[in-house]
């Protein structure tokens, strides 16, 4: 941790920063009401962050979301005056890029192509990190940086570990602040990615060796399937899923076993792009279930804090898929993030998903009043929830809610909707075993208006804010533990 400091007294090397593209592309959802003030504002206000602020706020450990909030009120549509406010309200908590000279910190500019991995881990280091990235960017392109220093075998080698320091540490915002950049074509966000990974620190017993990816535990090659869709390779998710609720060695425990058996449990994947697509599907089921669906029956729902990481990150899958360059790219970086989410899972306790819980709360969310309130000059059989796209209100709504993890839960929801809403009950990849049995009960009733369902549950536990509802708060009692669930709710 550091002292805070007013930003006048910042070194003059943050204007020194390459010129990389701030443009913004167009979102995955790029919903209308986004503007040419709008556009122009957002982009304006991304590099300001870019310039004057850490990757960390107040602390170590806690993360700068201000562009993250933006992009993702941006992607929904959110009107300037909305976008300002969120950016006065992000800016106030956020820390100076430098910190004061210290002789543990390297200046913008100290580190090179020889020697970039010397302060791996360094928080302090952020703005030279940034500055380091930046230049490559300028250099070598997007691709071509992400290829050299996350995926390459030099890289990964010595503790350097840049896949795990963006795949699995700081609950995924390294990925997630690399994932905005991919996502909406932006250098800036991408180089401030990888600062941010640079300098989180690295667990070992996290990590995938590049190199030396093993068969899995779980090869299921020729056992044939009864019933319905099924990875084509390996096992699905949902079977890996029961596999980790099964196993013996997996109980959690504090200190968390890294040596359980979750890395061979996690390798056989994707042999090509048709097959890491549909696992993308798979991954959002998935942490829409873990997310969503660990309530329990008669309680208030709740939604885990770091479970829910697992939604919001989701979400960049695709933009990795689409902007890696190579299929080894690829898998590498979904396998390291199909440990990550074991991980997480473990140390969560392994809270079970409860297919039935989630399918049992309603598709027709909507704000708590009554909708003679909304208009006295509709036509009487225009009225009724049931006549009114469920999402709309949501959206609406979402967009001014205080914690960015609340947009960026709904952002998920709502393009895995777009994607996969049409889908029929037992249609979902996995649903059933190897023996024909459902891998977990009730799963086979899902369908795709979990989405939806998901959808009210956060906005019914994070607050209809701009209905006069209190912003809700993230659980974070680890739900898999049956003291998690002592409490009166």
């Amino acid at each position: 941790m550091w002292r805070t400091i007013h930003v006048r007294r910042l070194y003059s090397t943050m204007s020194t920063l390459p010129a990389l593209s701030s443009k913004i592309h167009p979102g995955l959802l790029n919903l209308p009401g986004i503007t040419p003030e709008t556009k122009s504002f957002t982009e304006t206000m991304l590099k300001k962050d870019q310039e004057e602020h850490h990757c960390y706020f107040r602390s170590e450990g806690l993360h700068n979301h201000l562009s993250h909030h933006l992009l993702a009120a941006y992607d929904l549509g959110a009107p300037l005056k909305l976008m300002q406010a969120i950016y006065d309200d992000e800016a106030k908590v956020q820390q100076p890029i430098q910190p004061e000279a210290s002789n543990t910190a390297p200046r913008a500019g100290d580190i090179t192509k020889d020697n970039w991995q010397k302060w791996l881990g360094n928080a302090r280091a952020y703005s030279a990190y940034l500055q380091f990235f930046s230049e490559q960017i300028g250099e070598l392109g997007m691709t071509k940086t992400l290829e050299e220093y996350v995926f390459s075998p030099p890289s990964n080698d010595n503790k350097a570990n840049m896949l795990s320091r963006v795949a699995v540490e700081g609950i995924f915002h390294p990925f997630i602040q690399i994932g905005y950049g991919l996502e909406f074509s932006m250098d800036i966000e991408v180089a401030a990615g990888l600062a941010q990974a640079a300098v989180h620190a690295s667990h070992e017993f996290l990590y995938f060796p590049v190199a030396n990816f093993q068969d899995a535990e779980l090869n299921l090659k020729g056992r044939k399937y009864q019933k319905g869709r099924q990875s084509k390779r390996g096992p699905s998710l949902l079977y890996l899923l029961r596999q980790i609720y099964d196993s013996p060695k997996l109980i959690p425990s504090l200190p968390y076993d890294p040596d359980a058996l979750l890395s061979k449990r996690t390798k056989d994947y994707a042999e090509n792009g048709e097959e890491l697509e549909s696992r993308v599907e798979e991954m959002i089921f998935l942490a829409t279930f873990l997310a969503m669906g660990t309530g329990r029956a008669n309680r208030k729902p709740r939604i885990d804090f770091f479970l829910m990481h697992l939604l919001t990150s989701s979400l960049f899958l695709p933009s990795y898929l689409n902007v890696l360059p190579t299929l080894q790219t690829k898998r590498d970086v979904f396998r390291a993030y199909i440990q990550a989410v074991g991980y997480y899972l473990v140390v969560r306790g392994r809270p079970r998903i409860n297919p039935e819980l989630l399918m049992s709360y309603t598709d027709n969310p909507s704000p708590r009043i009554k909708f003679s309130s909304i208009t006295s000059k509709a036509q009487p059989s225009a009225l009724g929830p049931n006549k009114l796209n469920p999402w709309l209100p949501i959206i609406e709504d979402v967009v001014h809610a205080p914690d960015s993890h609340t947009l960026k839960s709904l952002r998920t929801l709502l393009y895995a909707a777009t994607k996969f809403g049409t889908l029929k009950k037992g249609e979902i990849i996995g649903a059933y075993g190897p023996d024909g049995k459902e891998t977990h009960s009730g799963i086979s009733e899902v369908d795709g208006t979990v989405f939806i369902r998901a959808a009210g549950i956060l906005m019914d536990t994070m607050g209809w804010v701009s209905h006069g509802e209190k912003a809700g708060e993230w659980d974070r009692s680890a739900l898999g533990w049956d003291d998690a669930w002592r409490n009166d709710d």
